[in-house]
Parts: structure tokens; C-alpha cells; sequence
């Protein structure tokens, strides 16, 4: 049986406060330019062409937190702002039935100054390859997108990001299409979706069917923002 949220003395409301656009853009910024460090200067050992999904979001997260983070290469993204970047911290989902969830990264926003329950607050982001071998609908959307959906992830939270590792000549219009699948939607609960050109990402916004705890009534959409990182042949 699962254990309750000790919410004794805890100020809280749910959703949690939205997370400002200028904020998911930074980050957005932060994680191209780490792509950028990958690719330019890879670490001893990495082959990127041959790099599984685990490897390359390891290394990622390791250049955001050990290098960007701490040097303010990236304006607006520092120590004083930004708390640590973490890959895969253990979470609890929305009833505590799983209470090992592991998003692959984790943006510590440092919001404490607002009523939230702070072991659920930041931007959460789950990270997935699109290829031949990973299709967008079976890997990235039923493996990886569906998680904010279903309320594994950022269940308290009204925004996440998607983040794809793309390898061959795929664009955010087949991601589109899936979106605009009846019976795929069905898994993904899509409300609507649209492209974001000038940061070349795409914004997606789903239904949740959850509650959440404390009878604190039916969960909001979350809108998804899909970053999307190329390597070997692109478009």
C-alpha cells in the first residue's frame, strides 16, 4: 500500500506556479550549447555516433552542471539562479505507487519562496533517440512523453521539456502527425500543439486524467516543450 504525502504544516497549492517562458528558453539555450561542448570537444572515450541514450544524457548533464552552470557561460544561468542540475534523481509519482521514478534531467529552479512542495518543483526533462531504430510514437512519445502525461513526472508542475536525440532526416512535422493521430493521441491526450521556429522547438500542450492527492481535485493540462538535438546525417 502505498504512503501518503506528509503535508502536515506545509503551504502548498497545486498546480504549482507556472514556469516563465523565458525560462524554458534559457534552458533551452543551455542544453544547445552543451550539445554544442559534446560535439566540438568530447570527452576521452565518447563516440557520439555510437553513444546508447544513458551515455549521451550522462554526458550532457555532467557538461550543464560541471561546466555551465558554474561558469555562467550563459547568461542568466548561474549558481545564484539555478540550483543543481541532476540526472535521473529518484521522485515519487502522483499516488506514490512508484516512488523510484528517475527523469533523466532535473532543473533545480529555486522556487522556495513560492508555496510548493519543493521535492516536486523544477523543470523536469525526459530525454530519448529518434532514429530508424526508435521510432517517435513507440520510443519517444509512449516511452518518454506520456510519462508527464500519466503523472509519473512534474505532476505538480505545468510545464516539462522532451528533449531528442535525432539522428537521420526527421522534423517536428511527424511529431505533428503523430499528435494529430486519433488513435495515437488517445495514449497522449494532446489538446493542441504548435512550433515555436525562431528557438526551433515545439510546444505541446496534454490532459491529464489524474487527481491529485489530498482531494485537491482533477490535474491541469501541462504543456511540453520539445527540444530536439541533431547529429550525424540531419535534415
Amino acid at each position: 500500500m502505498a504512503i501518503g504525502f506528509f503535508t502536515h504544516g506545509i503551504e502548498y497549492t497545486l498546480p504549482h506556479s507556472q514556469i516563465p517562458q523565458r525560462i524554458i528558453l534559457l534552458i533551452c539555450r543551455v542544453i544547445k550549447k552543451a550539445w554544442q561542448l559534446l560535439e566540438e570537444m568530447p570527452p576521452s572515450g565518447f563516440l557520439m555516433q555510437s553513444a546508447d541514450e544513458d551515455t549521451m544524457t550522462q554526458v550532457l548533464a555532467e557538461i550543464i552542471e560541471n561546466r555551465l552552470r558554474k561558469s555562467g557561460d550563459i547568461d542568466g544561468f548561474n549558481c545564484a539562479l539555478f540550483g543543481k542540475v541532476i540526472r535521473e534523481p529518484k521522485i515519487t509519482n502522483v499516488d506514490k505507487k512508484h516512488p523510484d521514478k528517475m527523469p533523466d534531467i532535473f532543473f533545480d529552479l529555486k522556487r522556495d519562496q513560492l508555496p510548493i512542495l519543493s521535492d516536486q518543483d523544477g523543470l523536469f526533462v525526459e530525454c530519448k533517440p529518434i532514429d530508424l531504430k526508435h521510432p517517435i510514437f513507440s520510443c519517444y512519445c509512449k516511452k518518454g512523453l506520456v510519462r508527464f502525461v500519466n503523472g509519473d513526472y512534474a505532476w505538480a508542475m505545468q510545464d516539462a521539456m522532451m528533449v531528442g536525440y535525432v539522428r537521420g532526416r526527421y522534423s517536428f512535422r511527424k511529431l505533428a502527425s503523430v499528435l494529430d493521430d486519433d488513435k495515437k493521441n488517445a495514449v497522449l491526450k494532446a489538446a493542441n500543439h504548435s512550433a515555436v521556429d525562431e528557438y526551433a522547438i515545439y510546444r505541446s500542450s496534454h490532459n491529464r486524467d489524474f487527481q491529485w492527492p489530498e482531494s485537491r481535485g482533477q490535474a491541469c493540462p501541462i504543456t511540453v516543450s520539445h527540444l530536439w538535438l541533431y547529429h550525424g546525417e540531419s535534415l
